[in-house]
């Protein structure tokens, strides 16, 4: 695993080296580590798929996009916390930490079964970085009535954030646009 055995309590520095040696990839709050669980397949083609998309739209940019693997460090109540969003774009060139980035500007998820992780606490978490302009989370279930985006802008000041089922979707931070027709078509192929 790569983390000190019976430890209650874990330096972010700890955590960042057992992140590197381990096999499983872990979520850092305060102190503790919470191994991630695999993705469903629907979950993977979402996330890919805006990847995808977002690459292609800010290629030769400044902005670079980053997929599952790659963690953001955040603060909240003055507690040290580490996630692996599904997608991130950041263009800020203070971000130069080699295993994490701090400054976001577009953060994306695509709901697990553990919906509360992203739609209570990471949705409470991501706001708060200074950078964040821009919050999506994709329901990806396929079914009729029940594949639903929500997206949070800054500039609106978070919430009411809005829901949409279809037709396109216009990511204001970074001026790419996601048919979310074709995500779905994509999502009912499996």
């Amino acid at each position: 695993m790569g983390y000190p055995a019976a430890k209650l309590f874990i330096t972010v520095e700890e955590y960042l080296e057992g992140e590197q040696l381990s096999d499983l990839r872990h979520e850092y709050f305060d102190g503790t580590v919470k191994a991630m669980a695999g993705a469903s397949v629907r979950h993977n083609i979402a996330a890919g798929w805006v990847y995808r998309k977002l690459q292609a739209g800010l290629a030769g940019g400044p902005c670079k996009t980053f997929i599952s693997d790659v963690k953001i460090r955040t603060h909240a109540r003055q507690k040290d916390l580490f996630y692996y969003p599904d997608v991130m774009v950041c263009c800020d060139p203070r971000d130069q930490h080699p295993l994490y980035r701090e400054y976001p500007k577009l953060i994306v998820e695509v709901l697990s079964q553990d919906e509360n992780k992203d739609l209570v606490e990471k949705y409470f978490a991501y706001p708060r970085i200074e950078s964040v302009e821009e919050y999506v989370i994709i329901r990806p279930d396929p079914e009729p009535g029940s594949f639903e985006v929500f997206r949070h802008l800054k500039s609106d000041g978070w919430d009411p954030g809005i829901s949409v089922a279809g037709g396109i979707l216009r990511l204001e931070s970074v001026g790419v646009d996601l048919d979310l027709d074709e995500l779905r078509r994509e999502l009912q192929s499996v």
